[in-house]
């Protein structure tokens, strides 16, 4: 049973025990009682007492005793079994014993049913274990019974829906209104359930009751226009939505609802110009507003529209909102995506200042450093913000990573091992694994996670030219998850610079082209690379132009890949090619000298 429930059912329970308490009084003159009865009735008075004085315990147990003397007692039986409701025992709160406690009420509900506290709460106890039947017949009754009491026909039509009967769901919410009069909130569940069984025409029907009983209400005729879009009925959807925002020109909702109709028909300039009317307004909260605008930027960045439409969204919601972290969060990630990093730290930096504890954004704070080429502050981040709190793995993660960056080799490697033993504390650090000593207790995805912190190992001690090591690294990530990519990637690259064994460098680096990597021009350089040094340069020159190839279509070019392409076609004799190659390396990086004397080896040889 959940919490809510469960607290429901505990102040229902206290406020029917004063109710029992009065009908206990009211019941059998006392002398008029059998032996039996007097002793239950005892029993049944004393637990009243426990419960009235806030000890659920000894309550339940008197209930349980006099329910046990005398089963007959409808009184005590009810109490018992509304005790055993509110019980913290997870055996009373299995299904077949919730039926029994219901079972215990209902001879008191049947007894006295004019006693409508009692009923109601019965009924609604039943209806949430399922016992819908008998909900529905106590809910009838109660309603028939007291028709002063309104709101028993809105449980009932919920517990005929929980049924399936959306018939008599809807004719209680008829019967409400006919009480009443015209509700909007029950107009609104009447066309919720016409919609459960897919009836357009009927919810269309309460819809437009809810137009003429406030035609001046835009929201209803957003909903009117909603309807009509379930129906595929476009020209009628788009009057009422044209209609609320005449209503009410400042209505955000409206201008919401006419740019999701502008995109329904493939309105591009109508969407954006409605969406940024609606970003504009003032009358949705702002996590609604802060959804909506997270989407318009991403459709700004994807079609690599003008960004000063964001940038102004931005300074008006800055004006609505001045002290909000998620606004500034939103635009750091909305600066970082632009590529903005130095403005995303300022702006990231202003919600930490506002929410301190809050340690995503420090990890973002981190994470736009170190896109702006700024690790070290990233370290000094990570350091000062250890005074705030305590940090998670992730923010241990972005730490390691932030010193590597800065080619702190011995922070990074410190920090990764702590993450190590974090994740598996079992774990052996400084052997060589082997399948046997991996402890079965670590789960799939931790094999993955301990694997990547291998890898980020070999890289720093690769950096720190400790090559055995490296290497040993490399062999524990491989051991933990052989499929790790970039374990083989580095591991195959590193070894055929360094005089390794190149067929098994081609063979971990073949492997990690496999499935999703095949276009991955860093693994497809590795591959080629590794051939030209065994001398398959013809195999070579096609994988290096892959690589070149993919890397242009993801912008991501860098000189190696041209260098190393460079060497291959110069190796096969094509001169011009290589001289080619040779260039573009050199344009993307005009300060190395390796690539700028191969230039002119190439130059000089064709003299």
């Amino acid at each position: 049973m959940n919490t809510r429930l469960r607290h429901i059912i505990l102040v229902a329970a206290a406020l029917l025990a004063t109710v029992a308490a009065v009908t206990a009084a009211t019941s059998s003159a006392h002398n008029d009682l059998t032996p039996q009865r007097q002793k239950a009735r005892y029993y049944y008075l004393e637990g009243l007492r426990r419960q009235m004085d806030d000890e659920p315990a000894a309550a339940y147990e008197y209930y349980r005793r006099a329910a046990a003397i005398d089963p007959s007692y409808t009184e005590a039986a009810s109490a018992y079994g509304t005790q055993r409701l509110a019980a913290e025992s997870d055996t009373l709160q299995s299904r077949p014993e919730l039926a029994r406690s219901l079972a215990l009420m209902r001879p008191f509900v049947d007894k006295y049913p004019d006693e409508y506290n009692e009923a109601l709460y019965y009924a609604y106890i039943a209806a949430r274990v399922d016992s819908l039947k008998e909900a529905i017949r106590v809910f009838e009754r109660t309603a028939r019974l007291r028709p002063d009491l309104s709101s028993t026909l809105i449980h009932l039509s919920e517990a005929y829906m929980a049924d399936g009967n959306v018939d008599k769901a809807l004719d209680a919410l008829s019967r409400y209104e006919t009480i009443e009069g015209m509700n909007p909130q029950v107009t609104i569940k009447k066309i919720s359930f016409h919609l459960s069984r897919r009836d357009t025409v009927g919810a269309l029907a309460e819809a437009s009751a809810l137009v003429e009983f406030n035609p001046a209400e835009p929201a209803y005729s957003i909903l009117k226009g909603n309807l009509f879009e379930m129906a595929n009925e476009p020209d009628s959807t788009f009057a009422y939505y044209e209609k609320a925002e005449k209503l009410n020109p400042d209505y955000g909702a409206a201008k919401l609802a006419l740019a999701n109709y502008y995109r329904q028909q493939g309105d591009s300039a109508m969407y954006d110009s409605k969406t940024y009317e609606a970003l504009l307004s003032e009358d949705f909260d702002l996590g609604q507003k802060l959804m909506m605008l997270e989407e318009y930027l991403q459709k700004l960045l994807t079609d690599k529209q003008d960004t000063a439409r964001g940038d102004h969204l931005f300074s008006v919601l800055s004006e609505q909102y001045p002290y909000e972290p998620d606004v500034l969060d939103l635009a750091a990630r909305y600066s970082a995506a632009k590529g903005n990093f130095k403005e995303a730290c300022e702006q990231i930096g202003y919600a930490i200042d506002l929410s301190p504890s809050e340690e995503k954004y420090r990890g973002q704070l981190m994470t736009y450093m170190m896109a702006d080429d700024r690790a070290d502050d990233a370290v000094k981040t990570y350091r000062e913000l250890e005074a705030h709190m305590t940090p998670s793995r992730n923010l241990m993660v972005l730490y390691a990573s932030a010193a590597q960056m800065a080619d702190d080799f011995d922070t990074a490697i410190k920090a990764y091992r702590d993450i190590l033993r974090d994740i598996a504390p079992s774990l052996p650090l400084d052997t060589a694994l082997a399948a046997q000593n991996i402890p079965a207790s670590i789960q799939y995805d931790d094999l993955q996670r301990l694997s990547q912190i291998f890898t980020s190992i070999g890289d720093c001690h690769y950096g720190q030219k400790r090559l055995d090591e490296a290497f040993k690294a490399y062999d524990n990530a491989l051991t933990l998850y052989p499929d790790n990519t970039l374990a083989l990637n580095n591991y195959a690259y590193f070894l055929s610079e360094n005089g390794g064994d190149l067929d098994r460098a081609a063979e971990m680096s073949l492997k990690s082209l496999d499935g999703e990597n095949s276009s991955n021009p860093t693994y497809l350089d590795t591959y080629a690379w590794i051939l030209h040094k065994k001398g398959e340069n013809e195999e070579a020159r096609k994988y290096q132009a892959s690589a070149v190839e993919e890397a242009a279509k993801e912008n991501n070019e860098h000189a190696e890949l041209y260098e190393h392409y460079g060497d291959i076609l110069s190796t096969l004799g094509e001169k011009e090619e290589a001289l080619e190659a040779y260039e573009k390396a050199a344009a993307l990086e005009p300060d190395n000298d390796n690539i700028l004397q191969k230039i002119k080896t190439l130059k000089n040889g064709k003299r």
